[in-house]
């Protein structure tokens, strides 16, 4: 079984420019170093014509972990994330997969970034699978509030990045 959840966020720039962000090294080594949490690394950033694809490390510190997801999990929780994003006219669209090495976790997500009239919009659709018995759903509904927790944290990260990179 999984769980799927979808989040949406708006942005004061125009889509092209918060696409060309969301693969931008300089971007990406500050944004995983302000909110990347602990082991954050960039481990690759590949460009290939109008694909982009980037595998990046993040951590959350063990106390920030919600009780029921310590007692599964020994120490600071891990994520291993690939994205592969498609330039596609004035946005962009990615997917993206991340793993929790060690750990019966998956979590996919697909994102769009398309224009509106404030600028733009940043669309993800999430799910989350944990194959463990009785406990999965719990876990894998604690996993998306920090899912969403995190992408929050990220747009408020790059919307201040934005206006400071003009």
């Amino acid at each position: 079984m999984a769980t799927s959840t979808e989040t949406s966020h708006g942005y004061s720039f125009p889509a092209a420019r918060v696409a060309a962000t969301m693969v931008d090294e300089t971007y990406l080594r500050d944004r995983l170093a302000a909110v990347g949490g602990t082991k954050a690394e960039l481990l690759s950033l590949d460009v290939s014509g109008a694909e982009t694809v980037l595998k990046l490390r993040q951590g959350i510190p063990s106390d920030k972990l919600p009780a029921l997801v310590r007692t599964l999990i020994s120490g600071d929780l891990v994520i291993e994330r690939a994205e592969t994003w498609l330039a596609t006219g004035e946005g962009a669209t990615a997917v993206v997969n991340a793993t929790v090495p060690g750990a019966p976790a998956t979590i996919g997500c697909s994102i769009s970034i398309s224009p509106d009239r404030a600028g733009c919009r940043v669309r993800a659709k999430l799910t989350v699978s944990v194959s463990l018995p009785f406990v999965g759903g719990k876990v894998e509904k604690a996993i998306i509030e920090q899912v969403q927790r995190l992408l929050t944290t990220e747009h408020e990260f790059t919307e201040r990045w934005l206006r400071e990179h003009p």
